[in-house]
């Protein structure tokens, strides 16, 4: 098993072509799409720093073309003409396509052209798909940002969001944005409530607009099998997973931790029979707790392998200690902690 997730990402063949933004743009693109927000819920104090995965890299599938003019009525017509779904988006098992909700809702902010093409929820996390248009002005269209959610008129605040985007192939005047959104509560798992989305443009103008649906929960609501639940990984100082889940949605790893183990960001590098390579890396974390998902990006094997063919895992616990330069937090010095463990998934 390789010891650093770099040496994994060297392995990998992914093409790209380079964004044309400036340093700023870019820095304040890569906090967007990839961040990782600590919450200390006793002082409500929310610290951002840099996720160890190096899944950044698929924002630089996002490229710059112009387009002729397109109006929202075309908008529209782009998004059912192709195929677009949650599942080959986002990397998520196919049978999450069959809950998400599409809603192809088109929307305008200061000329630009967006669709919230299709979303899911799942607990506290929201999944979507948010296509956008180069204008007439033959600038690429920017990165739409989700900036509040409110559910049946409560404000529910968003934590943190990490995703990509790409140019679609079959029609470069498209961009696709995929992002998974952290949100401080939960939503009702049945019920018909009511979402109202806010956007603005990232980078642009804080001219925000809102979106309205009236949705049954239902509709949204997968299976959810548990793997393990109190399992204490040995020779750790009283490191346990607290719960492993794995739905069509998300496949995550809740890991709790006396305070001596506090402050780290945790990964867990694992194997199946066949040798493939399987990752789970941080997304949320709070006082001695951290919430770990399976990365579709960096892992050699596909949700719905993990979900359907694979039976056993064996499981290496990783972390890494974050230091802060320049007034930024950047996580060095992976080390090993604990034994090897097996988990088995059927």
């Amino acid at each position: 098993m390789k010891n650093n997730i770099y040496d994994e990402l060297n392995d990998m063949k992914i093409e790209y072509e380079e964004i044309p933004l400036n340093d700023f743009e870019r820095e304040k693109l890569k906090k967007t799409v990839r961040s990782l927000k600590i919450k200390n819920k006793k002082n409500k104090f929310n610290k951002r720093i840099v996720a160890i995965a190096a899944s950044l890299i698929l924002i630089l599938g996002i490229t710059n073309h112009t387009s002729g003019g397109y109006v929202l009525a075309k908008t529209k017509e782009v998004a059912s003409n192709f195929k677009i779904t949650l599942s080959n988006s986002m990397g998520l098992s196919r049978e999450v396509d069959e809950y998400s909700v599409n809603l192809n809702e088109t929307f305008e902010i200061n000329g630009k052209k967006y669709i919230l093409d299709k979303f899911i929820i799942e607990d506290n996390n929201l999944y979507t798909v948010i296509l956008s248009l180069n204008d007439s002005e033959k600038m690429l269209s920017k990165e739409v940002d989700l900036t509040e959610l409110k559910v049946n008129g409560k404000k529910n605040n968003i934590l943190g969001s990490s995703g990509s985007g790409y140019t679609l192939p079959e029609d470069k005047k498209v961009n696709v944005y995929t992002l998974k959104y952290d949100l401080e509560e939960s939503l009702p798992k049945e019920g018909k409530v009511n979402l109202e989305f806010f956007f603005d443009e990232f980078l642009g103008n804080k001219k925000k607009i809102s979106l309205s649906t009236n949705i049954d929960m239902s509709q949204m609501k997968m299976n959810k099998n548990l793997i393990a639940k109190d399992f204490t990984i040995p020779d750790t100082n009283n490191i346990v997973i607290e719960s492993f889940t794995t739905s069509p949605a998300s496949q995550k790893i809740t890991l709790t931790y006396p305070d001596t183990e506090d402050g780290y960001i945790y990964s867990i590098k694992a194997r199946d029979s066949k040798d493939r390579f399987v990752y789970f890396e941080t997304h949320e974390a709070e006082k001695n707790k951290s919430n770990l998902y399976f990365s579709p990006v960096i892992s050699k094997v596909t949700a719905d392998e993990l979900l359907n063919e694979i039976k056993t895992l064996k499981c290496q616990l990783y972390r890494v200690t974050v230091h802060s330069y320049n007034n930024k937090e950047m996580p060095t010095g992976e080390q090993a902690i604990g034994d090897e463990f097996a988990l088995t998934l059927k």
